[in-house]
């Protein structure tokens, strides 16, 4: 299933050892104290967050995580916020030897993909802030690492998707995956880059965490643009935390997200059997 993929990782540095979770190989270094995980309150990051978790553990490794979350569409979607919260809460409340700091970023409305699409190479406004944050980041805070979910589109052919997301693991390298930043000191590190949204979905149901899925959110739908979100929330001044908030069932998120769901038990049954 992720044979190009998993070649990507034979030349790296013989303290980093792979761990094979449902086919997929995620490098990790055993010197590393501390890192950083980009934790949006997506079932993507949320999944990435807890595979390695479980290798810290499994292994019995010394390293803490700091979460780093990003503050957007603070107007339109004023929920977002709170979502992040409870899923780090969740990792708190069931990791609080491993997980550490949650440092907070913010995005201006106005420069979401969704608002303008790609401005530099490809790249979105959002992209680009999340890219220098992170690097940032990387070096006020000292991070061995910091590990970012950007999954790879579904094959949908909607014009809205982030097209960068398109690219294939045959067409891939290393640095794709694990990218070393030597000014700051700082491996990068993205392993579901050419992993699709289906085995994220099927691997809640394989490692038993899906009330840690229902957490998270994917949709995009706001109160400026989907009926269905504003008749719930009129106003971000309306919105109370733990409000009910329905998915616009629209956007490209969500779109994504029903279609992995639709593939739960075929993308299990093809996980196992390659097993």
């Amino acid at each position: 299933m992720f044979k190009d993929n998993n070649k990507l990782y034979n030349y790296l540095p013989n303290n980093v050892f792979l761990t094979r979770i449902g086919q997929l190989d995620i490098p990790f270094d055993r010197t590393w104290k501390r890192i950083g995980v980009n934790l949006s309150g997506g079932a993507d990051s949320a999944l990435l967050m807890y595979l390695l978790c479980k290798i810290i553990i499994d292994n019995k490794l010394d390293t803490k995580i700091d979460v780093i979350t990003y503050q957007r569409c603070w107007e339109t979607r004023p929920w977002q916020g709170h979502i992040s919260r409870k899923v780090y809460m969740w990792f708190l409340n069931n990791f609080a030897g491993i997980i550490s700091k949650r440092h907070t970023a913010y995005i201006p409305p106005e420069l979401e993909h969704g608002v303008i699409g790609p401005i530099v190479n490809g790249r979105s406004g959002d992209q680009i802030i999340v890219g220098s944050f992170n690097r940032f980041a990387a070096w006020e805070h000292k991070f061995d690492a910091i590990f970012n979910a950007t999954s790879m589109n579904f094959d949908d052919g909607r014009s809205d998707r982030m097209k960068n997301r398109d690219k294939e693991a045959t067409a891939g390298n290393l640095l794709d995956v694990w990218t070393p930043n030597k000014g700051v000191d700082t491996i990068f590190v993205l392993p579901f880059k050419f992993v699709k949204k289906d085995w994220i979905v099927a691997q809640y149901h394989i490692q038993k965490i899906t009330d840690l899925y229902n957490l998270t959110r994917s949709c995009e739908g706001d109160i400026n643009h989907h009926d269905i979100v504003k008749a719930a929330c009129n106003s971000f001044k309306d919105y109370t935390e733990g409000m009910y908030i329905p998915t616009c069932g629209q956007c490209w998120w969500c779109e994504e997200r029903a279609w992995a769901e639709a593939r739960v038990q075929k993308t299990i049954t093809e996980i196992l059997n390659e097993l």
